[in-house]
């Protein structure tokens, strides 16, 4: 199917990210969507260093969905009177204790008391009626099941086809509190079934019963009693918590919008605040197509405070705040899950600076220039951002790196699978800005190919350990290619003073690099004095620069000739001049950030209230500089 981009309704659609579904329809994914990130990582690799097949790669544009063929099977599920799905007692609560690991910290439905006395009842033939309804029942288990660590996936695809039917059956018609618990559940497995876009569409079904209940709206819910409060209380949370998740990993707008003061000490939760924290990021970044410097200031104010006192609300979200479950030795992943979103918060607030920075290096690098040697050393300001884009990435594999071994953890955590993708995204992107000289980065690729492979199960994640892959061998070729220039330069300036023994066979050329006078010019370039900083000298002034979502092309033919072929003192190319490419759409995303590192202010102000780096088109940006050291360590979380 091919779209006429010459048509009036084509034309927006230049600027989105379309990918194609199972069956061959195009889908939206927006900018904070992994494969959009990945293509413009793509775009950049195969500008900079040629085809290979991270950039080849013939499944590039699909997007993986476990749909099943035919007819759903939960049609038939209430045909037969005996197809409920039985248990033992002892099934029944190893599975609502799975549901409970691999849900906390995202859902707050139940109490894990609750579940553990009253699912195994609610199974039973004898069973009286019980606050948990059996559409609610059959869907815990469900999700207990398919998270297991034995492969059950035939016992939880029985549980959830009957209790979607009996959802499908008697709660469509009227909102019903229990209708949006039994739709939450249902989107919460589809996601960890590789299913995103089914869980997309049920997940819009339980934010209109919410609204239709007016669960948005606290005072409303203040009109209940105190017991009813609570539930209604609590189902609106788990509702934001997948609803702001899921439009960060897929890349479209939230359904829902907090009407609360979050930050109020009355019952204060932490992954209430953390998500009205990332629904500023998706709203005014990569809705807006702008990083404004108030948006700038507010949201990593909101986080240093967050992380200073986010532990206090962690028993209203019902979370341990120990690193491993009181009494065992498997992983807290409630914890987990609250940190890691956290950083992930972090990474998208940061990628743009990394994206441009890093594709201005690159493409410094592929144009010719030899002083592979030389550290790159960007504007300090944006270096911080760029950094800590970086540092958020290994700190959520470093969180996630023990659940390799472990066993007997949950094997479907999709939102943590997607974690560890967009962070092997970025520490990719990172080794082509030469920061391995800065990070351990290597390391951690193979972190996160290992927790790939060990949550493949997961059709998604298995895709991705194969994309991850190709993209690690990618970065390696690269610092291949950047280790072999630095040992020319440096072999030609030792065969200057001992000679050089040539095994080239008879007949044959040896191909040398620029003379060791050109390499001496190029070290005098590089020459600073007392009074000049090393960042004004390689980068120019720190005069504001244009900063755009919009793709670039890529450099002349023949100005790259000229380039390489000058033998002139060379001065690398400027960031602030040079466009870079950051995750949004088909067409390469960019976004040039100039700064200022004159303008030196505290922690609590990142930038000058009037400045804005506009992803359209910027007039103004002032420093950032010594965010982290200012900050009070926000980035700091472990």
């Amino acid at each position: 199917m091919d779209i006429d981009n010459t048509s009036p309704a084509a034309t927006p659609l230049d600027q989105s990210r379309l990918i194609l579904d199972k069956k061959g329809r195009f889908m939206y994914l927006g900018d904070s969507a992994n494969p959009s990130f990945l293509q413009s990582i793509r775009r950049l690799v195969r500008e900079t260093q040629g085809p290979c097949p991270f950039v080849d790669d013939p499944l590039r544009p699909c997007m993986v969905e476990a749909s099943p063929e035919g007819a759903p099977a939960w049609l038939d599920a209430g045909s037969d009177q005996n197809a409920a799905p039985t248990f033992t007692q002892d099934e029944a609560k190893h599975f609502a204790s799975q549901y409970y690991l691999c849900t906390n910290g995202i859902l707050d439905l139940f109490d894990k008391s609750v579940l553990l006395d009253q699912v195994p009842q609610a199974v039973g033939r004898s069973a009286v009626a019980l606050p948990l309804a059996k559409p609610v029942v059959y869907l815990i288990l469900a999700i207990g099941a398919q998270s297991s660590p034995k492969d059950l996936g035939e016992v939880a695809e029985s549980c959830f086809n009957y209790g979607r039917y009996l959802a499908a059956r008697y709660l469509m018609e009227d909102p019903s509190t229990l209708a949006v618990e039994a739709y939450l559940l249902i989107t919460m497995y589809l996601l960890a079934s590789s299913r995103r876009n089914a869980a997309f569409m049920h997940l819009g079904f339980a934010v209109r019963a919410a609204y239709a209940l007016g669960l948005h709206l606290k005072p409303v819910s203040m009109r209940f009693t105190a017991d009813e409060f609570r539930h209604r209380e609590r189902i609106w949370k788990s509702l934001r918590s997948l609803d702001i998740l899921s439009s960060a990993m897929l890349g479209r707008p939230p359904a829902t919008k907090e009407t609360r003061n979050t930050r109020s000490a009355d019952d204060y939760s932490a992954c209430s605040d953390l998500l009205s924290i990332m629904e500023d990021v998706l709203t005014n970044v990569y809705e807006q197509r702008q990083i404004s410097a108030i948006t700038l200031n507010r949201v990593a104010s909101r986080q240093r405070e967050w992380a200073a006192i986010f532990t206090r609300g962690l028993a209203t979200d019902n979370v341990e705040p120990g690193d491993q479950i009181e009494g065992s030795s498997i992983p807290n992943i409630g914890l987990t899950h609250i940190k890691i979103v956290f950083h992930w918060t972090v990474m998208l607030l940061t990628r743009p600076f990394l994206s441009e920075r890093v594709t201005a290096h690159a493409r410094q690098a592929a144009s010719g220039l030899q002083n592979a040697s030389d550290s790159w050393t960007p504007a300090e300001s944006s270096r911080v951002l760029a950094h800590a884009c970086v540092n958020s990435a290994i700190r959520t594999l470093a969180l996630l790196e023990p659940l390799i071994d472990a066993w007997d953890t949950p094997t479907r955590l999709p939102f943590s699978m997607s974690c560890v993708v967009h962070s092997a995204l970025v520490i990719g992107l990172a080794h082509f800005g030469d920061m391995n000289q800065i990070f351990p980065l290597d390391k951690f690729m193979f972190t996160a190919r290992s927790l790939l492979q060990r949550f493949s199960r997961d059709a998604i994640a298995s895709r991705n350990c194969t994309i991850i892959q190709l993209l690690h061998e990618a970065c390696q070729a690269y610092s291949e290619k950047r280790h072999a220039a630095t040992m020319d330069i440096e072999g030609q300036l030792i065969s200057s003073l001992f000679g050089q023994l040539h095994y080239t066979p008879p007949g044959n050329e040896l191909v040398l690099n620029p003379s060791l006078q050109d390499y001496q010019t190029m070290e005098t370039a590089n020459a600073t004095n007392d009074n000049i900083s090393l960042i004004d000298k390689a980068f120019g002034s720190n005069d504001a620069a244009d900063t755009s979502w919009d793709d670039v092309s890529p450099a002349n033919e023949d100005d790259t000739k000229a380039a390489s072929n000058t033998t002139q003192s060379i001065q690398p190319l400027s960031p602030s001049s040079t466009p870079a490419t950051i995750p949004k759409a088909d067409e390469d995303t960019s976004a040039t950030v100039n700064m200022d590192s004159s303008n030196i202010f505290d922690g609590s102000n990142i930038l000058g209230d009037a400045d804005i780096v506009n992803l359209e088109s910027q007039d103004d940006l002032v420093s950032l500089y010594a965010l982290i050291d200012t900050s009070g360590g926000y980035l700091g979380l472990e």
